[in-house]
């Protein structure tokens, strides 16, 4: 069965070490799923993103304009600094629906591979706790080989007069790889930040700042992508970190 490379890392090193690495679904469900589980399953093919700190968000009430969003202090253990670091509201004219705000928050991870690969981020659609949210995170698709940019995950309500309660180790969002041939299995490597990685992250980064409708430059950003993207990081070699 073919395999394919996908390598995950921290967009900046600042408390990297408080952020899961991308874990299959498969391991993570060994329990609920069957015990003969077909190889090339969904659950082989769908990566999980834990919560990296325990964060309730409280928005303010229907009918305030601008609406504005703010940690619950008793219950979330992101402080002030990190909450304003990580955590930003969409733009109104940005969200979907107006009745349905939204807020944008870092995952501090990054994706590339050398295969011919599509990404898509999608709720955790089979955790148990997703069941509860106030609403839903946004999901987004874009071509993972000519785009290794930022993920972020952007929670949108639908319940406005509840919080969002999220809990350091839950599942908050999964990322679903697919490819040309099927039959293709995505494997997870620690990526290192090469010079070429970085001078391309660099010219896909906050790409989105400067219009909506980014898919036009996939073309672009393919052609401009170094021959080679992935190298597989080694312990110990601090100038590929």
């Amino acid at each position: 069965m073919p395999e394919a490379l996908i390598g995950w890392r921290p967009c900046s090193p600042q408390a990297a070490l408080a952020f899961f690495p991308p874990e299959p679904l498969e391991a993570s469900m060994a329990d609920a799923l069957p015990p003969l589980a077909p190889a090339g399953g969904l659950a082989q093919r769908i990566f999980q993103v834990r919560c990296p700190y325990d964060l309730t968000i409280r928005r303010s009430p229907s009918g305030m304009v601008p609406v504005r969003f703010e940690r619950v202090p008793n219950e979330t253990g992101l402080s002030q600094a990190g909450f304003d670091g990580l955590v930003t509201p969409i733009d109104p004219t940005a969200q979907r629906a107006p009745a349905r705000p939204a807020v944008q928050i870092s995952l501090n991870l990054m994706l590339v591979t050398e295969a011919e690969a599509v990404l898509t981020l999608t709720p955790p659609f089979m955790a148990p706790g997703y069941r509860d949210w106030p609403g839903s995170l946004v999901s987004g698709r874009f071509p993972l080989r000519a785009w290794p940019r930022p993920l972020n995950a952007v929670l949108e309500w639908q319940d406005p007069g509840r919080e969002w309660v999220l809990r350091r180790g839950d599942p908050m969002a999964y990322l679903w790889l697919t490819f040309p041939d099927p039959d293709t299995e995505p494997r997870m490597v620690e990526a290192a930040m090469t010079p070429a990685l970085k001078r391309h992250f660099a010219q896909v980064d906050n790409v989105s700042s400067f219009g909506r409708n980014v898919a036009p430059m996939f073309a672009e950003a393919e052609a401009r992508r170094p021959a080679r993207l992935l190298v597989e990081k080694k312990t110990g070699c601090p100038e590929f970190s």
